[in-house]
């Protein structure tokens, strides 16, 4: 039996990670029967998307409880803390829950039990299933892990589903064509659940349509059936218009920064109507404009220090989306950028676009399974202004103090590197205030 959140995050990430998916719905099916079905207690929104799950999900969020509802929300990964993955409204799990829950869930995992095989992603989404049935939420509010169709997530069956974008990511999992990810993504996709969906690649959209027109699942589709526009920048907001059908809004202040979360935050606005108009939902207007002002999402475009930006861009498309923003908020200033990343994902191209928009770039490492070589990063990128520090604390500390008026650090390229980093520079806050 487990008496700590140590042990069994110490027991969950010791299991085989192994990539294949086929029989992971089979076996967290079978996990979920003898637990009396949790998930199908609850009701849910699913989401999906290679970037901007996460903004999405919490703008949705934010709107909910700002109606005064409770909130279920099921996310990866997390920064700081694994309870982060699992809260209700603002709230972690607490660690005698997850310990608890670990406990009931343990025996089926042994050799020769339904759970053989299980990997830790399966195992939270068990935990996270039995956790919002037992607190009787209003809505849970679902991201898949990696994927859609073989994501352990997909076995609900939700209110709605929502597709966010769609990029080369993961593709050594997904596959290594925007059609072969689309088809991954749009798995989620129900009879007759409808979809909202964000996805702007032609090749995507037209999978993603194909596979709601077999489900026949209506598809309400950004720039298409709801329209998002007059997007004006502010200091430390944005504000848009937003209209479907004969809904409007105008002037809606939104507090993340980019244009990318304009449309995060029209998915959710679309989302809030569509449960309104079908599922007894009474969402005002006032909530959600509440709930997007006040919407924020760690180690998104996060200003944890004065002009010390972090951000966990992990691909190409999140990359770009990024350095849109960089620009747009800091287009006088010179960038100083701080990166490391994994190595599974597009190094050289994300590099590339980094050595385009920076003044210099330290490469640093992180002990994490699978993260890259700083070495390795090192020879990726072309900029002539470049250092390598393999201790990533000492590379934030040498580069934090080129910060001023016209300089500007952005520590990016990798979540588990902000998680790190992020807490770390946040302390360094507090001490400068102290």
């Amino acid at each position: 039996m487990f008496t700590s959140v140590d042990k069994v995050v110490e027991y969950i990430y010791s299991m085989d990670q192994k990539t294949e998916r086929n029989g992971r719905l089979s076996r967290i099916t079978s996990i979920l029967a003898v637990l009396g079905n949790p998930h199908k207690g609850f009701r849910s929104v699913h989401i999906a998307g290679s970037n901007g799950k996460g903004s999405t999900l919490n703008a949705l969020k934010e709107i909910l409880i700002a109606e005064g509802l409770q909130v279920g929300s099921f996310i990866s990964p997390h920064l700081e803390k694994v309870n982060e993955r699992i809260m209700m409204n603002d709230v972690m799990i607490t660690d005698e829950q997850f310990i608890q829950y670990m406990n009931d869930i343990f025996p089926l995992l042994q050799k020769g039990q339904v759970g053989e095989g299980s990997n830790f992603f399966e195992i939270l989404t068990v935990i996270a299933f039995m956790y919002y049935n037992d607190m009787k939420v209003d809505i849970a509010l679902i991201e898949t892990g990696i994927g859609g169709k073989f994501d352990s997530t997909n076995v609900l069956t939700p209110l709605l589903s929502i597709l966010t974008s769609i990029s080369l990511d993961h593709t050594q999992i997904l596959g290594d064509t925007l059609e072969a990810i689309a088809e991954e993504k749009a798995g989620i996709i129900k009879p007759l659940v409808p979809v909202i969906s964000a996805v702007k690649d032609k090749q995507a959209v037209a999978v993603i349509e194909q596979k709601a027109e077999l489900e026949q699942a209506p598809i309400y589709q950004l720039y298409k059936d709801f329209l998002i526009g007059n997007v004006t920048q502010e200091i430390n907001q944005q504000s848009f218009s937003y209209q479907l059908n004969s809904e409007k809004m105008v002037d809606i202040s939104l507090k993340m920064m980019g244009h990318h979360q304009v449309e995060n935050a029209s998915l959710a606005i679309t989302a809030a109507l569509f449960l309104n108009k079908h599922h007894g939902f009474t969402i005002s207007e006032e909530s959600i404009r509440h709930g997007l002002i006040t919407s924020s999402w760690a180690a998104r475009f996060e200003e944890v220090l004065p002009n010390v930006i972090i951000d966990g861009a992990h691909n190409p498309a999140g990359m770009e989306v990024l350095i849109q923003t960089i620009q747009q908020r800091y287009a006088t200033k010179n960038i100083h950028v701080v990166f490391t990343a994994l190595q599974d994902k597009d190094i050289a191209s994300v590099l590339h676009m980094l050595d385009e928009i920076s003044a210099s770039i330290t490469v640093t490492e992180i002990h994490v399974k699978n993260a890259a070589a700083g070495k390795d990063i090192f020879e990726a990128t072309k900029h002539p202004e470049k250092q390598l520090i393999l201790s990533w604390q000492e590379a934030l500390e040498q580069t934090i103090v080129k910060v001023d008026e016209s300089n500007v650090v952005l520590v990016t390229g990798s979540l588990y590197f902000m998680s790190l980093a992020r807490p770390y520079l946040k302390q360094k806050a507090q001490t400068k205030v102290l």
